[in-house]
């Protein structure tokens, strides 16, 4: 197709010529709008001037000159309107492409809703002339994906250098899952320290293409490392969900890297242990949890029963309307369905009742309802617990503190039972405040295997003595010669330490503490640094799963909209902004 040469007297349409990749293109000197090489026509620069700018179509050749010279003089003066307006424009964009990102929407978004919204939006409140504004921010669907790109290599840029910066080393934990095209996708997260702070971000993402053992895993990891200089030596913690491939001595990811860093402390995740631990229960209480499950899925999986159900409990004035599916694959869900069923069993008996359903008789038994309360409320205790272990910045002895809490509160359960005090489960003394032997004997039996479950998964946590609190350690507790010593005794006796212990976490406050005690700083941070569950996995996962969605499942690989979506660094947009070429037809 042949391009199209500007005629001079396209001027009286006031129109201009301007240079874009090789290609002349017509620019008005009124809106500044840049058309096509193919609208290098006199009927559509015509066009263009009576629909957009009705009031300058009679003006004469000489008015549209002088506008020609000063958008002529502008384009090339950094200081003038025209740069800053275009600086602007293009930052506008950069903007919109991470807020995009981080709500992890389609790139034609911006095109689709967000201009259209922002035009009408601005045209209401502000009128037509600060609406014909927003036509220079581009934000169509391949601006929009160059700019995340871009911004999500910025935020790596920005990981890395933090990463490799790091004085004390990092730790990263790792997890490797399948997204809806089934395609492998490997995730990992590293924590590590940067300007007295701890931060915990995306290293990296990527698509395994064929087998996902632990092997695999290495060999995408080392390249990462070997492409971004990163050293093995730096790496002090690695936290994986205890599979196979992961754990493995011989041939998993563990045994991999331990080759290549030996001093490496390997972490199965707390939060995977703890669930585990979480599954026991006697044989009379999983046959209740059991029956449990089959009665909410008499009701749920019936779209019939679902309404029927629904209406009676309106009718009743209930305070809810339905019950909740079990999964075994999402831990917290036992207590969902559990206290729901029980706060519902009034009704669900009214209900089976009129069904003339054998499940009448479990809702009219004593045992099947007071094993029923004790459920829902040891259940509630145990997803408190795991629940407050799923957050950002959580360290090994957070857990170990809480974990000894929960050990000493079974204990004290187990003899409040045996003494036939019940008052710590509150549904169970709303049905029976004094439940018969037999129900007493379960539930010691239950608290007793709970806590040997507990110390059987937990063995090896262990944390240095001093990283929670320095102030009551004994210094004779600690190792000869490290220098450990003396700095506990010189702690013990700096009330600037002890005011500054109290104002903040652990780890920020060894970190404030680094030039005046190196050694304990050096040990305690390491210790610290560990990440002790893959919960920031987990959350990526569910960001990916929003991201390459059914209805985006040709989206390839999506690691630079994922690491705007996921990471807490921002892009250093003005710096992007400064290294485009701000051409005027952009």
């Amino acid at each position: 197709m042949s391009k199209r040469n500007y005629n001079p007297a396209y001027i009286k349409y006031g129109f201009i010529a301007i240079e874009h990749n090789g290609e002349v293109l017509p620019q008005c000197v009124v809106c500044m709008k840049t058309l096509a090489n193919s609208a290098m026509k006199p009927s559509l620069l015509q066009r263009h001037l009576d629909t957009n700018h009705p009031d300058k179509k009679d003006r004469n050749e000489s008015f549209f000159q002088r506008l020609g010279e000063q958008v002529k003089r502008k384009r090339f003066d950094n200081t003038g309107t025209i740069y800053q307006r275009k600086k602007c424009a293009v930052k506008a964009s950069y903007e919109v492409a991470l807020l995009i990102a981080k709500n992890q929407k389609a790139h034609t978004i911006g095109e689709r809703l967000i201009m259209p919204a922002a035009k009408m939006l601005v045209k209401n409140v502000l009128g037509e002339e600060a609406a014909a504004k927003l036509v220079s921010v581009p934000l169509s669907n391949n601006t929009v994906k160059n700019r995340i790109e871009e911004m999500s290599v910025d935020i790596a840029e920005q990981v890395i250098s933090g990463v490799k910066d790091s004085e004390y080393g990092f730790s990263i934990q790792l997890d490797e899952s399948t997204d809806v095209t089934n395609n492998a996708q490997l995730l990992v997260y590293v924590r590590y320290t940067q300007e007295k702070a701890v931060k915990t971000e995306l290293l990296m993402s990527k698509e395994l293409s064929g087998t996902t053992k632990g092997k695999d895993i290495f060999e995408a990891l080392d390249s990462f490392f070997k492409v971004n200089k990163l050293d093995w030596g730096k790496l002090i913690g690695c936290t994986t969900d205890g599979a196979p491939s992961m754990l493995g001595h011989k041939s998993g990811f563990r045994a991999h890297v331990t080759a290549v860093a030996q001093n490496v402390t390997f972490v199965h995740c707390f939060i995977h242990r703890f669930a585990l631990c979480a599954k026991v229960l006697p044989q009379n209480m999983l046959s209740c949890l059991n029956r449990v499950i089959k009665l909410v899925n008499f009701v749920k999986t019936s779209a019939l029963n679902t309404r029927l159900f629904k209406l009676l409990c309106e009718d009743l004035g209930s305070n809810h309307s339905c019950l909740l599916f079990h999964t075994e694959v999402r831990w917290l869900s036992r207590v969902n369905a559990t206290r729901r069923l029980f706060e519902l069993r009034h009704e669900l008996l009214q209900f089976f009742k009129e069904k003339n359903h054998d499940f009448q008789n479990d809702l009219e038994s004593k045992d099947f309802l007071t094993r029923l309360a004790y459920l829902s409320d040891i259940f509630e205790v145990l997803n408190n617990f795991n629940l407050s272990f799923q957050g950002p910045n959580l360290t090994v002895t957070d857990f170990i503190s809480k974990l000894r809490a929960l050990i000493r509160k079974l204990d004290l359960w187990t003899w409040n039972v045996s003494n036939q005090n019940y008052g710590m489960f509150k549904c169970l003394t709303s049905v029976e405040k004094n439940p018969d032997g037999g129900i007493s004997k379960e539930i010691i039996d239950h608290l007793s295997q709970l806590k040997t479950e507990l110390l059987n998964y937990f063995p090896d946590v262990a944390y240095c003595a001093y990283s929670v609190n320095p102030f009551f350690i004994d210094p004779v507790d600690v190792p000869v010669g490290t220098g450990e010593q003396e700095e506990l005794i010189d702690i013990h006796t700096d009330e600037a330490a002890k005011i500054k212990h109290k104002e903040c976490c652990p780890i920020n406050f060894w970190l404030s503490m680094a030039s005046s005690y190196s050694n304990l700083v050096r040990h305690a941070v390491s210790q610290l640094l560990i990440l002790t569950s893959t919960w920031e996995c987990e959350q990526g996962f569910s960001a990916l799963m929003a991201i390459k969605s059914k209805s985006r499942n040709r989206l390839g690989t999506p690691e630079h909209d994922f690491r705007c979506a996921v990471s807490k660094a921002l892009p250093r947009i003005d710096q992007l902004v400064e290294k485009k070429q701000l051409h005027p037809s952009h």
